[in-house]
């Protein structure tokens, strides 16, 4: 019976002394291990303003703009500085990529927004446009609106004002008829200059007669892209927190 007892002592001691043993060593093993291995396999490049950039994401940005390591990390930055601040100030900006027409224009809008000293896009109007010299007389001016006002009118029933004034056969000696002309915004009558793709002008005086205008199509240029990104992207960059973690020793 002794002899039983010491045994059964003798097993608890060592089994006892076993699994403590692996319970530690278990309670030592890192609870993060997965999320270790997982930022070995794709680790952080760079974290902006807290949003993290994975190697992957990288890559596929350099894949998809073909530009060098160095300025694909910066490009995508810039790009997440950009949806960031763009949502901030509500500014419509697609979740997918950004073609460059598409990404320019969400700089311009920023660039408003953030009240940045820009030079203003570039309009041009395409028009249908007529104008009448006016008469010597106040009498034959006031002939003069008339026809304008006719032809209008004409052009309000759905008419060009090429199609309206040759319905009206009119002496074409003090008029000028323009079909789909272009103009810079800036050198017509400013009643026009603001005027929405479709838009058919009031009767306007200038340069010694009548002007009738109707928008067949506004075309936005903007300045050279750098004009606007350069300072954009270092204003936004002013306030950003850019960290690149340190690569780990091997």
């Amino acid at each position: 019976m002794i002899k039983f007892l010491f045994i059964a002592a003798f097993l608890f001691v060592s089994i006892g002394g076993v699994f403590p043993a692996q319970t530690a060593a278990a309670a030592e093993t890192p609870a993060s291990a997965p999320e270790a291995q997982q930022e070995q396999a794709d680790p952080t490049v760079v974290i902006v303003n807290g949003k993290i950039i994975k190697a992957s994401e990288l890559n596929a940005h350099i894949a998809e703009t073909q530009l060098s390591h160095e300025d694909a990390l910066e490009d995508l930055i810039d790009l997440k500085l950009l949806r960031a601040s763009a949502a901030e100030k509500k500014i419509n900006a697609p979740t997918e990529p950004w073609s460059q027409e598409v990404r320019v224009g969400i700089e311009y809008a920023l660039a408003r927004a953030l009240a940045l000293d820009i030079p203003p896009p570039n309009v041009t109007l395409v028009v249908d446009h007529a104008w009448l010299k006016d008469a010597e007389d106040e009498k034959g001016r006031l002939a003069g609106r008339t026809l304008m006002e006719r032809l209008r009118l004409l052009v309000v029933t759905g008419v060009t004002i090429p199609e309206a004034y040759n319905q009206l056969q009119l002496d074409g000696t003090a008029w000028h008829i323009g079909d789909h002309e272009e103009y810079t915004s800036i050198v017509v009558p400013a009643e026009v200059q603001d005027l929405s793709q479709g838009s058919l002008s009031q009767i306007i005086p200038g340069d010694g007669g009548l002007h009738l205008f109707k928008i067949h199509q506004r075309r936005q240029e903007l300045q050279p892209v750098s004009d606007i990104r350069v300072p954009l992207l270092a204003r936004l960059r002013l306030d950003a927190a850019i960290e690149q973690p340190e690569t780990p020793p091997r």
